[in-house]
């Protein structure tokens, strides 16, 4: 029996917000994006909680890559597991803890923001049936963090 549509979002309160790839060098990816595919570099290299991050944007597509701090990281760990690659899809909300609740209501494994503001996102593990890890934003909090700096 297929599930009930999150009763507190229409379709037109979820939006494509950004892909994430993770890798072994954010360098050498970031330089591909911009130099190869002709992306803009929206964000320059940063640490964050699990690595290092940046942000490139080709055409409509925003693309945050994240990679290790460390060999021994979780991260990395990930990334001898899984391989390179996309990480996860990230979707803007309202409100991310009522779509959280919706997406566990149905069903979803939701494992909370992963060392960001629990307002601010959450994430659905990817043991499921599509084995994508999708990230839900506040729509507010993403159009601060996509800026360009």
């Amino acid at each position: 029996m297929p599930a009930e549509p999150l009763p507190s979002l229409t379709m037109s309160d979820i939006a494509f917000a950004k892909i994430n790839f993770r890798v072994r060098d954010l360098d050498a990816a970031v330089a591909f994006a911009r130099d190869t595919l002709g992306a803009t570099v929206i964000r320059e290299k940063s640490t964050i909680s699990f690595g290092e991050m940046a942000m490139v944007q080709l055409g409509g597509l925003v693309m945050e890559i994240i990679a290790p701090s460390s060999p021994d990281s979780p991260l990395a760990g990930l990334i001898e597991r899984r391989g390179e690659g996309i990480d996860s899809i990230g979707f803007t909300v309202p409100d991310v803890q009522a779509a959280s609740d919706g997406l566990e209501a149905n069903g979803a494994r939701m494992i909370g923001s992963q060392g960001g503001p629990a307002d601010d996102m959450a994430w659905m593990h990817p043991k499921n049936p599509l084995g994508l890890s999708l990230e839900l934003l506040r729509r507010d909090f993403w159009a601060e963090a996509a800026k360009p700096q």
